[in-house]
């Protein structure tokens, strides 16, 4: 279970709370003590008493420069406070995402953990951590204030309190639906970002298709949505404010009333201590009124806390993940993978032995991928047994796994970044290292021309798919890997500079090389040791190119259907 937000707000960042709190204290003392210094104001105006007027300009004077003292502590300390606690929620929120292993990760879409790290922080850090020191200030202020009316008058004051109930009540009533707004906004948004996120990426396809009505007609459904959810909820508060408004004014008018009468029948009252319970009722409405919005506001974070920690969470396993440092063989056995109730991978066997090449070749949906994807880890859910030296790939750290494992899609993801660093991934490589590499995937010619620190653009926007396949292969191969898997890894670059960069892959030592390709030349499959033929999620033969050749069965018709 992921910890509480609360320990990542606090942690390193007591010392600031505790300041803000005593100082947030300070601060309604002063508001009770400016009203108590207008009631005395009021009758000492009253008795025309010049000494005790001159008193409290002096007492004014003090109090002038410490509060200026203290609000400037708050405006340094509070951005301060706020900065690092969001910050380090941020932080652990995306650490714990990185974590994730790939199973788990793909359990939910990128637009979930884009809105959770945006609109579900942002509305934590304005509701929940904001409000913080509001509630503190709030409660002292209901207490302080209710203290200083019960000494000037305890009947009076049972009366104010009985009135300022009536806002309080109304806010109750109407402020209930807030929790529930903010979780089906917070869905929505999440909702809304995936469908954009998913027409700007395929933009292209929208476009060669001319599918831009339909699009545009979707957005503006989708976005009606939403903005009917917030449009709700900005009607909540809208009706809550008006309640709380109307019988604010109600309650105050009833206090001055109230107190009139006991001044004209009894005289227990006088006219400024009149003035002082109209002032201080502002101490108990507005307290009552807010305390409720913002305790409302903080609960509805509960659902985005919930809903953050339910995509953050990682699947324990019980059991102890065993460590791999060097692959012998890999065996996979009565593998059989289903995907929406449809067979993928039909009880496939097979064994990969150490340092030896392996090309898989099949018709599109045979399962190739599939297979590919389950041996790197993606998918656990499979029936039968995967084995590397034995230990099956279940019970084995994946962390270990990659670390001995390169691989390399055929969709290449290339970050907004240089193409040095989406080579290295960011990692400290040596000179020599690196220029080997540039040259073994056919990068030498675009770092000539465009230089290691041009900018590849979103998603390799600025580069062809060609290139996005060299900079993938030469990430791939810096890594110098016991396990390289390559899925369609050339599929982008023309038949020669494929052969020479398959050449290259194949001449790599120490190596075990799995590699999808529909490139069926005999040049370049006769330089594999197997070759692996797949048809309906079944391994249906397998063999050198010669032999496989001779059987007159798949693999020649799909040789023969390619030429």
């Amino acid at each position: 279970m992921i910890k509480s937000v609360k320990s990542y707000i606090y942690k390193k960042n007591i010392f600031n709370f505790i300041v803000l709190t005593f100082l947030s204290l300070l601060q309604t003392a002063m508001m009770i003590i400016i009203s108590l210094m207008l009631e005395k104001i009021m009758a000492i105006a009253t008795a025309k008493d010049l000494d005790g007027l001159y008193k409290q300009v002096i007492l004014f004077l003090i109090l002038l420069p410490s509060s200026v003292i203290m609000y400037l502590l708050i405006v340094y300390l509070k951005p301060k406070y706020q900065k690092k606690a969001i910050t380090q929620y941020k932080n652990n929120i995306y650490a714990h995402i990185l974590e994730k292993n790939i199973s788990n990760f793909n359990k939910h879409n990128t637009a979930t953990y884009i809105s959770a790290l945006t609109n579900d922080v942002h509305k934590i850090e304005e509701d929940y951590l904001f409000s913080a020191f509001d509630l503190i200030i709030n409660i002292t202020l209901f207490i302080g204030t209710i203290v200083v009316m019960i000494i000037y008058s305890p009947l009076l004051t049972i009366t104010g309190i009985v009135l300022a109930l009536l806002p309080f009540i109304g806010a109750i009533i109407v402020g209930g639906k807030l929790a529930f707004h903010e979780k089906e906004i917070s869905n929505q948004n999440a909702s809304f970002m995936h469908f954009v996120k998913d027409n700007l990426i395929g933009f292209s396809t929208v476009k060669v298709f001319k599918a831009e009505q339909k699009i545009k007609e979707l957005f503006i459904k989708n976005n009606n949505v939403l903005e009917d959810k917030k449009a709700a909820k900005t009607k909540t508060l809208a009706l809550m404010e008006m309640v709380q408004n109307i019988l604010s004014i109600t309650s105050q008018l009833g206090v001055f009333f109230i107190g009139a009468y006991i001044s004209i029948t009894s005289g227990d009252i006088t006219p400024s201590v009149i003035l002082l319970f109209v002032q201080l009722m502002n101490y108990i409405i507005n307290p009552l009124m807010q305390i409720p919005t913002s305790l409302s506001k903080r609960l509805a974070c509960k659902p985005l806390f919930k809903k953050i920690e339910e995509i953050i969470e990682r699947e324990i396993d019980n059991n102890e993940e065993e460590l791999i440092e060097k692959i012998e063989d890999i065996r996979i056995s009565n593998l059989t993978f289903m995907y929406d109730e449809k067979v993928v991978l039909d009880d496939v066997s097979y064994e990969f032995k150490k340092n030896k090449s392996y090309a898989i070749v099949g018709a599109s949906g045979s399962g190739k991928t599939t297979l590919i994807n389950l041996l790197i880890g993606r998918e656990n859910s499979y029936s039968g047994n995967i084995y590397y030296n034995n230990i099956e790939a279940r019970q084995l750290s994946l962390d270990s796994l990659f670390e001995i494992t390169s691989f390399v899609e055929q969709n290449v993801f290339v970050f907004d970044d240089s193409i040095i660093n989406n080579i290295t991934m960011y990692s400290n490589i040596e000179e020599d290292v690196l220029n080997d590499v540039i040259v073994k995937s056919g990068l030498k010619d675009l770092i000539n021309e465009k230089g290691r620190d041009y900018r590849c653009g979103e998603n390799g926007c600025n580069l062809s798919g060609g290139e996005k396949q060299r900079i993938s292969i030469a990430r791939a191969l810096i890594n110098k890997s016991q396990l390289l898997l390559l899925d369609e890894a050339t599929s982008a670059l023309d038949n020669e500079t494929s052969i020479v960069i398959t050449n290259n892959l194949l001449e790599i030592a120490n190596t075990t090389k799995i590699m999808i390709t529909h490139r069926l030349d005999e040049e370049i499959l006769n330089k594999f040791d197997e070759i692996i033929v797949m048809k309906n999620g079944k391994i249906v033969e397998s063999g050198n190119y010669d032999k496989l050749i001779d059987n007159n069965s798949t693999f020649r018709s799909l040789v023969e259907f390619s030429k």
